[in-house]
């Protein structure tokens, strides 16, 4: 029986994400041609080493996550998997130094954390530098993936699923190392503000004459603040989530998640709700959710009258349309 990604890595437990994610490149570049020739195309070079090796040390330039070398030892490629951790001192300027002629240091990261590490290498190397690459995991194995798909191997399709299922959790999940401007107290007064505008949104719907809020509550949790209410056919939730506001494309702090009456998910109310915005609607697990996009130079007032009013809008459609259905 082969060897399978995930039985590799439990017998070589690591507790950090990083440190599996690194292992597991190391194994498919060594195990899986499919996978050198991903490498190839990402640091558009003709040829890379056959052998990896994670965590080797150096004598004065730190220890690269992974590191590939030729026959004779010479290091050709240097490979550095993060997430969300910050670069190290010796990174990339000392990594540089272990490369023999013409080898290739590639940094595999968030897609999301791809600019600022532009910025912050290219602050370090006094400029760019071709012998540095920086990409994106997802993009990485999904060149794997294209390159295995032509011969078919199925045990490097389940390991490509495994690591996918890990780098695409550290994407949304990962911590990114704190800056001044995480810190900045306005954040605390900007996300105190949203709350508040929650709740100015609740006092304006509990008067709109279809809104029902009898025995349903406003709730805070880790994800974020809002309240239940239900409107003619529809169970709502209006919400500013912190988790939405990250982790999903339309970019905004302003949730409206909808269900049946019932409190049940239902495929007709995404349909819908799909027709009228499809840019910023989405079917989640339990509901359809649409995000509620603001524009920057709105004030309070401005704000509270686009959230009532969207919502309005978007529940007296769906009610149009699924009646009409």
């Amino acid at each position: 029986m082969k060897e399978s990604l995930l039985s590799y890595i439990a017998s070589n437990f690591i507790s950090e994400y990083e440190n599996v994610a690194n292992s597991s490149v190391s194994y498919l570049l060594n195990k899986y041609s499919s996978a050198r020739e991903a490498l190839k195309k990402v640091l558009n070079v003709n040829d890379v080493p056959i052998y990896y090796t994670t965590e080797l040390s150096t004598k004065n330039n730190g220890r690269p996550d992974i590191t590939g070398r030729d026959m004779n030892g010479n290091k050709f490629v240097i490979i550095e998997g993060k997430f969300w951790a910050n670069l190290t001192d010796n990174q990339p300027v000392n990594y540089l130094k272990e490369l023999k002629d013409n080898g290739k240091l590639l940094f595999l990261v968030p897609n999301k954390r791809i600019e600022s590490l532009k910025i912050d290498i290219k602050n370090r190397t006094n400029g760019n530098d071709d012998r540095i690459v920086i990409y994106s995991w997802i993009p990485f194995l999904s060149l794997i993936r294209a390159e295995n798909n032509k011969i078919n191997d199925v045990q490097l399709s389940s390991d490509l699923t495994q690591l996918e299922k890990l780098c695409q959790k550290m994407d949304k999940e990962g911590m990114p190392p704190l800056s001044m401007s995480s810190l900045d107290p306005m954040n605390g007064k900007l996300f105190y503000q949203f709350t508040d505008l929650i709740d100015e949104c609740n006092s304006i719907i509990r008067r709109w004459k279809k809104s029902d809020f009898k025995g349903l509550k406003t709730v805070g949790s880790k994800n974020g603040y809002g309240f239940y209410f239900k409107v003619l056919e529809f169970g709502c939730r209006l919400e500013f989530s912190n988790y939405d506001w990250f982790s999903k494309n339309s970019n905004t702090p302003i949730w409206l998640y909808i269900q049946d009456k019932n409190w049940k998910k239902s495929e007709k109310i995404y349909h819908f709700l799909n027709n009228f915005d499809s840019e910023n609607s989405y079917n989640d697990q339990d509901y359809s959710a649409y995000g509620i996009v603001l524009k920057p130079g709105m004030d309070k007032s401005q704000i509270i009258d686009h959230i009532v009013n969207k919502t309005k809008e978007i529940l007296e459609f769906l009610n149009k349309n699924i009646n009409n259905d």
